[in-house]
């Protein structure tokens, strides 16, 4: 009787000693999964707020992309009514430059013709004054040969005169010698008056 009592106190015993080891080792894994419980709480906390974070990361360059896209429509906008002027004045310079062009054709043209008609002008001028340089050179000529008979008849008149005086049987005073030489000195500078000296180009 002492023997089974021994026995079963051993077993009780043994089976308090196996429950507490099952407890220990029940307590040692409740420990564990709320070590490892806690753990991913942490890291779903963290994940959590990386999430946010990345959100509000995302929210903030959807809407720095916003404003870049507005600022760029507008800077767009800006850029296209620039280029519309600039190809406005552009058509325009060209325009005038290609009026400028025909102007400055014109002008050339113009300028030429004149050029052209002062030239034929000029010719004719040229050839005028030739001609009236010849006619001049004509002039002194006949005026030299006009001079010479004259002064031929003159001399002539001279002698003529002197030659029927004496043969009228006349004989010449002083005073007769004088005035003949008088008349004739007088005729002379008539004569030397009505001569050309002076060339005219």
């Amino acid at each position: 009787m002492r023997t089974l009592s021994t026995f079963c106190l051993i077993s009780l015993m043994l089976l308090s000693a196996s429950a507490m080891a099952a407890d220990d080792k029940a307590a040692k894994a409740l420990q564990r999964a709320q070590q490892k419980a806690q753990s991913l709480e942490q890291e779903k906390t963290r994940l959590t707020a990386e999430k946010t974070q990345m959100q509000d990361d995302l929210k903030k360059a959807q809407d720095d992309a916003s404003r870049v896209k507005s600022a760029s429509a507008a800077k767009l906008g800006t850029v296209q009514k620039e280029l519309a002027a600039l190809q406005e004045e552009k058509q325009r310079l060209s325009d005038e430059l290609a009026q400028l062009k025909a102007q400055a054709i014109e002008q050339q043209n113009t300028a030429a013709a004149q050029a052209r008609i002062q030239q034929s002008n000029l010719q004719v001028s040229q050839d005028s004054l030739l001609a009236k340089s010849k006619q001049l050179v004509q002039c002194e000529n006949k005026n030299l040969s006009l001079y010479q008979i004259n002064t031929d008849l003159l001399s002539r008149y001279e002698q003529a005169y002197k030659s029927a005086y004496l043969l009228r049987g006349g004989v010449f005073t002083q005073l007769g010698t004088v005035k003949l030489e008088n008349d004739n000195a007088t005729e002379r500078e008539k004569l030397q008056g009505l001569r050309v000296t002076d060339k005219t180009p």
